[in-house]
């Protein structure tokens, strides 16, 4: 088998696990054996058993039907808020790239001091000012990682637009914005999609990470982050209640990073 053929098997093969695990975050509530809400204390911190396949937590929730729960959350709402913060960023890049002007000359500035600080630290102070809950932790990621893509288009479109099918274009009069938008946009689309590809597990890390800071989701929603809050109390007693929603992360993070790189090299 050549190298050629390895390489697409790999990429098929990531790309159906990764549809797989939205199809399993779609059908959550078809899947999940229990009410993921529903407490029971006189079963609380149980073994695997039957009736809870992956035992239960502090409550006695159960730990499978809130982990697929929380994978509803944590991917959809990662896919919203990349798809988002692509055509926000893009656009606005894009603008900026081609016409430049103070416009190009502010977002510069914008973009320098957001990436003078942590992504998750300005998600953690936007939270902190409009409250915690999912509808403001997408609020707060959006405001945060648009500029990535804004920076990353605006790059592209400087790459772009003084090449001689753009000039033609002019002389043939064309408008800016049909250039712009017909001519510019699709010639580094590749790269952006790369990029959102490989920023969707980043987004679930980013989205666990405020749930578990106390800054995201909020209980007794099922989402990994806030689990693992949860868990830390119980994590010499019952390390499951850390550990299941923790390899939960992993796994999703690590299949939409490896179908992004393989997207990567598919799109060279």
């Amino acid at each position: 088998m050549t190298e050629s053929k390895k390489e697409r098997r790999s990429f098929y093969i990531l790309a159906a696990i990764a549809a797989l695990l939205v199809v399993i975050a779609l059908l959550a509530p078809l899947l999940a054996p229990n009410d993921p809400y529903e407490t029971n204390l006189m079963a609380a911190q149980a073994g695997p058993s039957p009736e809870y396949p992956l035992g239960t937590d502090s409550l006695g929730r159960c730990m499978l039907s809130r982990v697929l729960y929380g994978a509803r959350l944590s991917i959809f709402t990662s896919l919203l808020i990349t798809a988002i913060v692509f055509c926000l960023g893009m656009t606005i890049g894009s603008l900026c790239g081609y016409f430049g002007g103070i416009v190009d000359l502010i977002l510069n500035k914008i973009i320098t001091i957001m990436q003078a600080f942590p992504q998750i630290i300005l998600a953690i102070a936007i939270t902190g000012i409009m409250g915690i809950g999912i509808r403001n932790t997408i609020i707060a990621l959006c405001m945060v990682l648009w500029v990535d893509y804004a920076r990353l288009s605006r790059s592209f479109v400087f790459s772009v637009k003084d090449r001689d099918f753009i000039k033609a274009a002019k002389v043939c009069g064309e408008s800016d914005m049909r250039i712009l938008f017909k001519r510019i946009i699709p010639n580094i689309m590749k790269p952006l999609i790369v990029n959102a590809s490989l920023g969707i597990a980043s987004t679930i890390m980013e989205i666990a990470a405020l749930s578990y800071l106390g800054a995201g989701v909020k209980e007794p929603q099922a989402e990994w982050g806030a689990m693992i809050n949860l868990g830390r109390n119980y994590i010499q007693s019952d390390l499951k209640m850390v550990l299941i929603p923790g390899a939960a992360i992993f796994i999703t993070a690590a299949v939409f990073h490896m179908f992004g790189e393989k997207l990567r090299d598919r799109l060279k």
